[in-house]
């Protein structure tokens, strides 16, 4: 007779690991260029920083064939050469005069060149700690406005956008206490909605040389005196801009900027 020998099942052991998670303390640093606050820790951070860094000091890169060319480095287009807003043709590098310094204005309806002023924007507002999502009247075929660009050595380094105001929204502002004068509405024709050139060519006449441009294009056909263009809102630095380039003195002796609401 045999006899049956239990067999001992051997239990399964199941090895546990433990992920180990290495912590690295996160670093806020703010870069003393550009002035943005960033995790030097964090490859997402550090990613983000170095793209703003770049577009805030130099500007952004820029194609050739974005844009209609109203004004190049050599002076003001001729009459008989400015392009009417119809014509929506890409240009070439070789139609931009020298093709080194020039303004163009954006077409609503060039997908390309809206996505990448879009982008600057976004710049801008950060800068100015002002709302996003203020475009609809310059990237709309239908809207009631322009944006333009300052390309120089093919980067963007400067935009402005000009809105076509209403009667109504004309303000006058006290420079000094940065107060609205109550009971007056001016009607102004055109509102500076924003103004930014990069860090970098700053204190170069480029901010004026670009407003002058865009009061003679925004409206087509149009060219508006400056003293009919008002300010949205001017910062310190926007103040002093306005200050200088049509700010206008009250018999009271106070400084006056025209602003819209």
């Amino acid at each position: 007779m045999q006899t049956k020998v239990p067999v001992r099942k051997r239990s399964s052991l199941k090895a546990k690991y433990k992920q180990s998670v290495l912590r690295i303390e996160s670093k806020v640093i703010k870069c003393p260029k550009c002035e943005m606050t960033y995790a030097s820790t964090s490859l997402n951070d550090v990613s983000m920083h170095d793209k703003y860094h770049n577009l805030h000091l130099r500007g952004r890169n820029w194609s050739s064939n974005w844009g209609i060319v109203v004004k190049d480095n050599v002076g003001n287009l001729p009459k008989s050469k400015r392009i009417p807003l119809s014509v929506q043709s890409t240009r070439s590098s070789k139609s931009n005069g020298s093709g080194n310094e020039y303004i163009a204005m954006i077409r609503p309806n060039a997908t390309a060149e809206v996505k990448a002023t879009l982008e600057i924007m976004g710049i801008v507002n950060n800068e100015l700690n002002a709302p996003h999502d203020e475009n609809d009247f310059w990237t709309d075929e239908k809207g009631q406005g322009r944006a333009f660009v300052y390309v120089k050595d093919n980067k963007a380094v400067a935009v402005v956008t000009m809105e076509i105001l209403k009667p109504g929204r004309g303000r006058w502002m006290v420079y000094e206490t940065k107060s609205i004068v109550d009971g007056m509405r001016p009607n102004f024709t055109l509102g500076i909605s924003r103004i930014w050139v990069c860090r970098t060519q700053r204190a170069n006449g480029i901010a004026s040389m670009l407003l002058d441009v865009a009061r003679e294009h925004t409206i087509y056909g149009k060219e508006v005196n400056k003293f009919l263009t008002a300010w949205s809102q001017p910062t310190e630095s926007g103040g002093k801009l306005a200050s200088k380039y049509n700010g206008v003195i009250h018999k009271s002796g106070k400084l006056l900027l025209p602003c819209y609401v």
